[in-house]
């Protein structure tokens, strides 16, 4: 039985593609054991059809657009490398999709490795999610994380085969501007916008009890006196 478990194991660790985080404009390769300038990521799920990569800190430069590759605004970059699943036969990849919206885009086309058709080299794409001092406002402001996701159809059969997802949290990113190192974003500015704590019903029950009581004495009273009258 654990010999079985063993091979399954083994089984989905290949048919299922392994994900590795990235930043910067080098395309540096991190593991989630590797650190990087500022802190390192946390992969959760990676080898399986679900893959979440959070930034637990991102220290990151805005770099100039570049439609060319993608980049249509000035932006820092927060990615991830995904890598094609070996078992895929070369013939079947060419045909693979991945998107980020309802738009199904080539991932043989826009690969970030060699177009080998050798079935041992790896394939590969870099998926980025652009990082602004507006989207971190908003962000902030609405009290949510920033997030990107991206899912791929391995073998082209219509059904989403693996979904992988950037997270990192406004508090967690320090940006720097494009010309210079100057800071335009970081804790202190996330601090200044997040929204304060919106108290409930319960956290001011006792307050709200009292308040309700006050009122039906006052109601109970009022009636009194106009039946005296």
């Amino acid at each position: 039985m654990k010999k079985l478990f063993l091979i399954l194991a083994l089984f989905l660790l290949i048919m299922v593609p392994q994900v590795y985080a990235l930043t910067y404009e080098n395309v540096t390769v991190l593991n989630s054991n590797d650190s990087y300038k500022g802190g390192k990521p946390t992969v959760v799920g990676n080898g399986t059809n679900k893959v979440t990569i959070t930034y637990e800190s991102a220290l990151l430069k805005i770099v100039p657009k570049q439609p060319s590759i993608g980049r249509t605004i000035d932006a820092a970059w927060l990615g991830v490398k995904v890598v094609a699943p070996k078992d895929v036969p070369i013939a079947k990849l060419k045909e693979a999709t991945y998107s980020s919206d309802t738009a199904g885009k080539s991932f043989w086309t826009n690969q970030d490795s060699n177009k080998s058709e050798s079935q041992s080299d790896e394939h590969y794409i870099n998926v980025y999610g652009a990082i602004t001092e507006d989207i971190l406002t908003k962000a902030t402001k609405e009290g949510k994380d920033i997030t990107y996701t991206w899912t791929f159809d391995w073998d082209n059969d219509k059904k989403d085969d693996q979904t992988v997802t950037i997270v990192v949290s406004p508090k967690n990113v320090v940006l720097t501007a494009q010309a210079n190192d100057d800071i335009i974003w970081n804790q202190d500015m996330y601090d200044d916008l997040k929204p304060e704590k919106n108290p409930g019903t319960s956290d001011n029950l006792p307050i709200y009890l009292g308040i309700m009581s006050l009122s039906i004495i006052s109601e109970i009273y009022a009636i009194k006196k106009f039946k005296t009258n």
